[in-house]
């Protein structure tokens, strides 16, 4: 049990490092940690732990890692799971609360910054691509993603995310 402990704390505070950006870029360090060092859940389960975690109120990080936690290794992992993942932040938030002042200005530090931005969405873009293959089996859903994506983008912040999701659910509804 030990090991498995150990193993949770390692994959969710590598996770947690590599949460920069939050939101779906975590769901790539998720899925490598879960289904493909440690086999914890297949890639299909992976899908419906993503689903389940965007729907719960808080960070799909901290979901997962509570879910995969309780699921590994009971009420014990799941606390040692989202300790791990939250424990970077908290470290790295402790750390540059001391010296934020002295770099904000550092053109070094603004370079750094773009560079990661650019990793980050090359992270959401693999998010994007890892959840669609699941998701998208045949044309039908591949039509409710593209219409869904076109009405948040001709919107562009004039219509509420969650008409949209309600919207494909309830196309969903007719179609399936």
């Amino acid at each position: 049990m030990s090991q498995t402990l150990s193993s949770l704390f390692v994959s969710f505070c590598l996770i947690g490092i590599g949460a920069y950006g939050g939101g779906l870029v975590t769901v790539p360090l998720i899925q490598h940690e879960i289904t493909e060092n440690h086999d914890w859940l297949s890639q299909p389960e992976m899908g419906r732990i993503v689903a389940i975690a965007q729907m719960t109120p808080g960070p799909i990080a901290i979901n997962a890692a509570t879910f995969v936690g309780y699921r590994v290794a009971g009420i014990g992992g799941a606390v040692v799971a989202t300790t791990a993942v939250v424990l970077p932040s908290i470290t790295i938030l402790f750390v540059l609360s001391h010296i934020v002042g002295r770099v904000r200005s550092s053109e070094s530090l603004a370079r750094f910054r773009t560079g990661m931005h650019t990793g980050v969405l090359s992270l959401l873009l693999f998010a994007v691509w890892s959840y669609g293959r699941g998701v998208i089996a045949a044309a039908p859903e591949l039509g409710i993603a593209v219409a869904a994506f076109l009405a948040l983008v001709a919107f562009d912040r004039r219509i509420h995310p969650l008409i949209v999701i309600v919207a494909a659910g309830l196309v969903g509804l007719l179609v399936f």
